[in-house]
């Protein structure tokens, strides 16, 4: 079921064909699956550190109840995530509409727009993180530990499929499914974004409230440049890239404490992130303009 007149990426489930309960399944299911997900994979990662003799019983429960992580859930939750991105595909089609056109209104996922996306994340962020790195000096602690190379190769692997999975969930099937409530584009792409990125910062468990605010906004900037160049294409590029980027360190650090997200745990020296990842959609904004990308949806009345 396509959309009978060209649409924007945000309003491509909405439309005479699509019942408006369809959407809402989508997500009731996809939040279901992700939540089932995540507690088998948990307890599988928690279980094979157990029998391997990473961690005790008594250790690992100590962790749960303290809410930090070992190494082997930092994997985890990141596989777990990562799968979500073929079961979203699968929930997508539940709006009877090919999962296809989920990637982007063409219908396909654009490979060359992708890479170059990739290509400009990296230089910007590659730079913000050498910077950091110089501000930081010995204060990362920096140091090879037992589970150091199975984690670095692990997410070195699972990382961009996490990534991607995120963006399919909220930039895609949430996006969708709250812009398909609303006639007028510009108002379905403004509640899409605010309920999105309300979701991505909840997602991420954090009380600090600069961390909130980074969330949120990062969020509000993937729906901006999902909404600028109707696909998914250039929040996946970016947001690989940021979290691949952030992860490389992650395997020679300390884990147990480095995901503590309580408030004060961050300050103002977050807006430097921000203003790096406003940067690159302003200039990826720009380049798609320039490419004349398509980011209206065909017109073809659904079969």
């Amino acid at each position: 079921m396509l959309p009978a007149e060209p649409v924007e990426y945000q309003q491509f489930w909405r439309g005479p064909l699509i019942k408006p309960w369809r959407p809402i399944v989508a997500v009731v299911v996809g939040a279901i699956a992700f939540l089932v997900v995540a507690m088998v994979v948990s307890a599988a990662a928690i279980g094979i550190e157990i029998a391997t003799g990473a961690l005790t019983p008594d250790e690992a429960f100590e962790l749960l109840e303290e809410a930090r992580v070992s190494p082997g859930l930092v994997l985890g939750n990141s596989f777990a995530i990562a799968l979500m991105l073929p079961l979203t595909l699968l929930v997508a089609a539940l709006v009877k509409q090919p999962p296809r056109f989920l990637h982007s209104v063409l219908g396909r996922f654009r490979w060359k727009w992708f890479f170059t996306c990739v290509a400009v994340s990296l230089v910007v962020l590659g730079l913000n993180v050498a910077s950091e790195l110089l501000l930081a000096g010995d204060q990362l602690d920096l140091q090879i530990h037992p589970y150091t190379w199975w984690l670095l190769i692990g997410l070195m692997l699972v990382t961009p499929f996490q990534a991607a999975a995120e963006e399919y969930m909220l930039r895609g099937v949430v996006f969708r499914t709250v812009g398909s409530w609303f006639q007028q584009p510009v108002v379905s792409m403004a509640v899409g974004t605010v309920v999105n990125s309300v979701i991505f910062m909840f997602m991420h468990g954090a009380s600090d409230p600069w961390l909130n605010l980074v969330y949120f906004v990062l969020g509000a900037l993937l729906s901006w440049i999902t909404w600028r160049t109707g696909g998914l294409e250039a929040a996946a590029a970016f947001h690989i890239v940021n979290n691949t980027v952030a992860f490389a360190l992650v395997p020679f650090q300390d884990v147990a404490d480095l995901f503590d997200r309580s408030a004060g745990a961050a300050g103002p020296i977050v807006l430097i992130q921000l203003v790096a990842s406003a940067v690159i959609v302003a200039l990826l904004d720009v380049l798609a303009r320039r490419r004349n990308l398509q980011r209206v949806g065909p017109m073809t009345l659904g079969r």
